[in-house]
């Protein structure tokens, strides 16, 4: 693991995130090497030096990169030394998962999208089977499904499911925020129910049965064009 600093922070802050990020990639079974850390304070800059296109809206402090065949990632020391410990960690665990799956082909077929498919929509489904499949990666360290668990927003899916109208747009939502879908697939399926059992408790409307349905779907057929095909069909006339 190489450590390309951009700006100059405190030896502290930087032993601090290299101790983090050696215990995500060791949790995850990552080998260190062959690995930058680029030290920032706008991931622009990383992008600018390795000749990636920069983007305008706001992200995260911990950037997962793809340079060529390397795998690279871009902390924002001031903004993610500003969160508290199990935010920090699960958004670097988050990050370093996408190492594994970039270099895992069956991974990337859960959630890559098929070159043959050109509407828009699926762009949109396959960053939420990425999302899926990040979490799922996770889950499949039981040392780490607590962190699943801390970061699982029950209160804005809870508001999702009860607020939303049947539409394609609600249910690809509703599947980026499915931690428990992913904690199912990953084969604690207890866990995974109770989470959504806990979040959904009550909740009994036309989104919330077509969800339902859609969820169980994808999980024993999870793959871009299955998700896509069955979305279309199960909420056929309801786009928006």
């Amino acid at each position: 693991m190489e450590i390309i600093q951009l700006i100059g922070v405190p030896n502290e802050e930087l032993n601090n995130i290299e101790t983090t990020i050696k215990w995500a990639m060791k949790e995850l079974e990552i080998p260190d090497t062959d690995v930058l850390i680029y030290i920032t304070d706008d991931h622009n800059k990383v992008r600018e030096l390795v000749g990636m296109d920069k983007v305008s809206h706001e992200e995260w402090p911990v950037k997962y990169m793809r340079i060529d065949d390397v795998n690279a990632i871009s902390i924002i020391p001031g903004k993610l030394l500003k969160l508290g410990g199990d935010e920090a960690a699960i958004m670097i665990l988050r990050e370093v998962a996408l190492m594994r799956i970039m270099d895992d082909p069956a991974l990337i077929s859960r959630w890559s999208p098929p070159p043959d498919i050109s509407d828009p929509l699926v762009h949109r489904v396959s960053l939420a089977l990425l999302r899926r499949t990040v979490d799922l990666v996770i889950a499949q360290s039981q040392s780490l499904i607590q962190y699943l668990i801390n970061a699982f927003n029950r209160d804005e899916m809870r508001n999702l499911l009860l607020t939303c109208e049947p539409t394609v747009d609600c249910a690809i939502a509703a599947l980026a925020l499915d931690v428990p879908l992913s904690i199912e697939m990953s084969g604690n399926v207890g866990l995974g129910r109770s989470l959504w059992h806990d979040a959904s408790k009550n909740v009994d409307n036309g989104f919330f049965r077509k969800y339902d349905d859609f969820r169980d779907f994808v999980r024993n057929n999870f793959n871009v064009e299955n998700t896509y095909n069955y979305l279309l069909m199960l909420f056929r006339g309801n786009l928006g």
